[in-house]
């Protein structure tokens, strides 16, 4: 370790400090993007992609369908950028997920940004790096074709903007690039979108005894193309569909997760868990609590403009989750950067000092390379993994590597300590990609799916129209036989044909029925989805 120390990194010139930043970014954009294909489509995926792909079937990038028939969700933009996706990368789910990682990553980017200019490089460094390994996000949310990290991304653009520009008098671009990114956060997932800005605005304005700058040209007219941008939106799809049944129902979806639709026990339930949940999910940065309760740093912090616009944001827009019991984590992801950055401070302020804080924070993730090593060095012993094959000489090597952060990180102190935590994370998400998504590619629950997808394509080639007989609303997705838009969009990935709902069998072509419904026809294929069984048929 002497050896590597001297020669590679002494842990002390900038030089080898940013150095190492660099590799530890390199590291980390491998890991987001490695084996994001193994796992199968699971939770909100297959729906995702069956949008995207009908999109592009169907030639249409303003209507939104499932099963080739009209779904009233979400304005279009996600599935606009996972069908952009998709174009670039080929049909497959590399090019699902690519969308979320990516947006990540950008987030991250802005972070950085954000933190160098208002505080200074280090700590636009390590705020960004934190950020980026946040457990929710990183583990889970950033290795699926899900919506909510774009979107938590074009509201975090629109909200930085508020800041950025008010410092530099720029106010056209202030409010221009404000609504700007809002409209486009809209144009993704709906209504509830405008009213971080309006809060935002209204909050900091008031802060900033500058209420006046809310009846500025400048706020008038962005708001008003802003709000022109959503009507014309409207206007399109209203030549194509029923405008005031997809109003409703895009309302509809915003109302039942606020305190409009819920009783008030689940009110009161809410308000003490959501907060905990939310620290939680921000692991590491959970731990930056250690550092906070100093008089002298909270005051460092409120002589900040930076620091105090993100507390102020956060405060006043994340009041309104609590008020909202329908709201879940990922609903709050645009908070993730903003809130690491407040809690990132107080520990980059004491970095460098050696007392009970930092002994404590680092002994913690010592003890964790510690476990973590151990346990990739047992991974061959454990007969779980052996459906693996290859993990037999491929986890020992991630062991090393481990070990090697382990005795590096008790080397080096202050910056350099902390980037050799986020090669520690980064090593595990590794492991991650590397041993649980194969697994998970071969015993989730989502696996037989594809299966399924698989043995049906065999039938009835890539040619043949394929059908799903149905009396139920496509609102009732989760039931089956809709349950089978997990199998379809598979289906609809390989073949690059659209498999429809019907609830006539007037066609000639492949038909999937609840064996219920079989009226005596013979099933050329049989499969269970849940507890009911289905069967596909040819009709000529």
């Amino acid at each position: 370790m002497k050896f590597l120390k001297a020669k590679f990194f002494n842990g002390n010139s900038d030089k080898d400090l940013y150095r190492l930043a660099f590799f530890t970014i390199v590291l980390y954009i491998i890991s987001i993007f490695y084996n994001l294909q193994v796992a199968p489509l699971y939770s909100e995926e297959p729906r995702r992609a069956l949008v995207a792909l009908e999109m592009l079937l169907n030639n249409n990038f303003i209507v939104t369908t499932l099963l080739d028939e009209t779904f009233y969700d979400h304005p279009p933009l996600w599935n606009i950028v996972l069908a952009g996706s998709l174009k670039v990368f080929g049909y497959n789910l590399f090019a699902l997920r690519f969308p979320s990682a990516f947006s990540l990553l950008l987030t991250g980017v802005l972070t950085y940004f954000m933190g160098k200019t208002y505080i200074d490089q280090k700590f636009g460094i390590l705020s960004a790096l934190y950020y980026l390994v946040c457990a929710d996000l990183y583990f889970y949310f950033s290795v699926t074709a899900e919506i909510d990290i774009f979107y938590s991304l074009l509201v975090v653009l629109s909200l930085f903007s508020i800041f950025h520009f008010y410092q530099r008098k720029q106010f056209y671009l202030l409010f221009g690039c404000a609504y700007f990114f809002i409209t486009l956060a809209f144009l993704t997932k709906g209504f509830a979108s405008f009213a971080f800005v309006v809060i935002t605005l209204l909050a900091y304005f008031h802060y900033k005894k500058d209420f006046k700058r809310l009846f500025s040209l400048p706020h008038i007219l962005f708001g008003l193309l802003s709000v022109a941008a959503v009507g014309l939106y409207f206007y399109i799809y209203g030549l194509y569909e029923d405008v005031h049944t997809y109003i409703s129902e895009m309302w509809g979806l915003t109302s039942q997760r606020t305190l409009l639709g819920r009783k008030i026990g689940s009110l009161i339930k809410h308000i003490f868990i959501l907060p905990l949940n939310f620290l939680g999910v921000l692991f590491p940065a959970t731990l930056f609590l250690l550092f906070l309760w100093k008089k002298e740093l909270i005051k460092k912090i409120r002589a900040n403009p930076y620091l105090v616009f993100l507390a102020i944001t956060f405060v006043a827009n994340f009041a309104i989750y609590l008020v909202s019991p329908g709201a879940r984590i990922r609903y709050t992801y645009m908070f993730f950067p903003i809130a690491v950055s407040i809690l990132a401070y107080p520990m980059y302020m004491q970095m460098g000092t050696i007392d009970w804080r930092n002994r404590t924070y680092h002994s913690f993730f010592q003890v964790l390379m510690a476990i973590f090593a151990v346990v990739c060095f047992s991974i061959p012993f454990i007969p779980f993994f052996s459906i693996v094959p290859h993990f037999s000489y491929t986890a020992p090597f991630f062991g090393i590597v481990l070990i090697t952060i382990f005795f590096l990180h008790r080397k080096f102190i202050g910056f350099s300590k902390h980037l050799l935590i986020i090669n520690f994370i980064i090593v595990c998400r590794l492991v991650f990609d590397h041993v649980a998504l194969p697994i998970k590619s071969l015993t989730s629950s989502s696996a037989p799916h594809k299966i399924y997808a698989k043995e049906i394509q065999q039938i009835t080639g890539n040619e043949a129209s394929i059908f799903v007989f149905s009396q139920e609303h496509i609102r009732n997705h989760d039931q089956v036989p809709f349950r089978f838009y997990e199998t379809a969009a598979y289906l609809e990935l390989w073949r690059k044909e659209l498999v429809t709902k019907t609830q006539q069998c007037e066609r000639e072509g492949y038909y999937v029925f609840n064996v219920d419904n079989l009226e005596g026809r013979k099933p050329l294929y049989s499969f269970t989805i849940g507890d009911v069984d289905l069967a596909l048929v040819k009709i000529e």
